[in-house]
């Protein structure tokens, strides 16, 4: 009776601790996978400044905010703008109606000779597609008003879970090693499972970011070096668009190309359409196919299915935060399941 009382209070216990920690729930994350990731920097300076763990944390958490958070800022205000720039760009478009579809009758007469065609077979449709079109601009219009709305609402918050992530991460750099042992100490598993659980995270994480970012990475800048050259309008945010749908499975970034390619060749730059279509075909989604099985396969036993699966899954459910714990939460699941089998068949 006293152990089934133990074991109430415990979970009531421990419900009110995560009650309390859940506001800080998304700093606290990203604390710990930035430390994770630059443990090997971290210990290196430890090294270097002969055991002086304060020093080497604070030192590497202000180089966390020097050459990533900074960065990361310039980088999402440039977005920013450029989204607003597009945005507004094809509000315009679109309260043009019809007319704005037609290509330039001086560049490409004979393309601009079968628009309208095309429009003269449309015009008893006339009234409806403007009607669409106004909706659709309208739309825009809300969407990014209401988007204002959300970013000034929420810079305050951003700025306070910036600095709580901070926190975090300069007492994960100096003492998370010595958190990570005593965790190992209170899980319920043998030493020999622990390491196993603990080096099947540890894969998925290199898999996440050398297969999943990296390729993402190139993809999008092998996109953006087109869209720069051929002069397409927010190339900037194109470009991170197109990394960011490479974690899509089937389509990826064809999901951003392929409609880039339609609004050059409506906008009648037909030579510029043409050559983006067989660059992005060619070139950019070649490059998933030939760089993320290389990587992933390299590091990971996971099928490269389920992990893009465990990211889209994560992504719906804890947002950008997710395309890390996805994987961590399959890769734990993985884990279990080995642990039980092997178990199984030593009783057996």
């Amino acid at each position: 009776m006293s152990y089934l009382l133990s074991g109430v209070l415990a979970l009531i216990l421990f419900g009110a601790l995560v009650r309390i920690f859940q506001p800080f729930f998304n700093p606290i994350l990203w604390a710990l996978i930035l430390s994770l990731y630059l443990f090997p920097l971290n210990r290196f300076l430890r090294r270097r400044l002969k055991g002086r763990r304060g020093l080497a944390a604070f030192l590497l958490t202000l180089s966390v905010v020097i050459f990533i958070l900074i960065p990361s800022g310039f980088v999402v205000t440039e977005v920013t703008r450029q989204a607003l720039d597009l945005a507004s760009s094809a509000r315009i478009f679109l309260e043009k109606g019809p007319a704005g579809l037609l290509p330039s009758p001086d560049k490409y007469p004979r393309f601009y000779a079968l628009s309208q065609k095309l429009m003269e077979k449309l015009a008893p449709f006339e009234t409806q597609v403007k009607q669409v079109l106004a909706a659709m601009a309208s739309g825009t219009g809300q969407f990014l008003l209401n988007q204002g709305k959300a970013l000034f609402k929420n810079t305050v918050q951003l700025l306070l879970h910036m600095i709580f992530m901070l926190v975090t991460l300069f007492y994960l750099f100096r003492d998370g090693d010595t958190f990570f042992e005593e965790v190992k100490r209170l899980l319920p598993t043998t030493l020999e499972e622990t390491e196993r659980i603990t080096g099947k995270i540890q894969e998925v994480l290199r898999a996440v970011l050398f297969g999943g970012l990296l390729t993402g990475l190139a993809q999008g800048l092998a996109a953006l070096l087109i869209y720069l050259i051929l002069g397409v309008p927010s190339a900037i945010f194109l470009g991170l668009l197109t990394a960011a749908a490479s974690f899509v499975p089937i389509v990826g970034t064809a999901l951003i190309w392929v409609p880039t390619v339609i609004y050059l060749l409506i906008k009648g730059f037909l030579i510029k359409g043409i050559i983006l279509l067989i660059y992005c075909v060619l070139i950019v989604s070649q490059i998933d196919s030939l760089l993320r099985p290389f990587i992933v396969g390299s590091q990971t036993e996971i099928h490269t299915l389920f992990l893009f699966f465990s990211i889209l899954g994560g992504l719906k459910t804890f947002g950008i935060l997710g395309i890390f714990l996805g994987p961590i939460i399959l890769s734990l699941t993985i884990s279990l399941v080995e642990i039980y089998r092997l178990k199984v068949l030593r009783d057996a």
